[in-house]
């Protein structure tokens, strides 16, 4: 008799590491190998610290391929950002994935979007009777002075 201490199971157990271990590793990039992709032949982004080789997308682009060829050779992300691409457009570029940029942080925290945090303080109710107020007082003024001078005008 055989007795085993390991117990069998008569389903199969999922293996979560199996995902991971079978998706490619992709290759880094250093700033040298995107400053060798700048041409409409060959047309590599770095955008939050991946690779993409766009260069099929080119002529597809809608703002024109020329936007892109300014935005290589570089670490594009600050240009991709301030476009304000769609949320498809994101998913798009996933298509033109080929590695990972050395120099770049993957998914990097929008550094502007810190700074506009730190410094945006909630108005005090002075300021926002300020904000309002004040136009309404230029507009009262500004119809008081048309009345007076129409009303000056009728008389001479």
């Amino acid at each position: 008799t055989h007795t085993s201490s390991t117990p069998s199971c008569s389903w199969p157990v999922p293996n979560f590491m199996a995902d991971e271990q079978s998706k490619p590793q992709l290759a880094v990039y250093k700033i040298e190998d995107l400053k060798q992709h700048t041409t409409d032949k060959t047309c590599w982004l770095a955008v939050n610290g991946k690779v993409y080789d766009v260069t099929d997308f080119l002529e597809e682009h809608p703002g024109g391929y020329d936007i892109i060829l300014t935005s290589t050779g570089k670490d594009a992300t600050q240009d991709f950002e301030e476009i304000g691409h769609s949320n498809s457009a994101k998913r798009l570029l996933e298509k033109y994935l080929i590695g990972t940029y050395e120099g770049g942080e993957l998914d990097k925290p929008k550094i502007v979007s810190k700074i506009v945090a730190s410094s945006s303080k909630p108005m005090s109710s002075t300021a926002r009777a300020l904000n309002v107020m004040l136009p309404v007082a230029l507009l009262v003024v500004a119809v008081a002075v048309n009345f007076y001078l129409t009303r000056k005008q009728l008389q001479v």
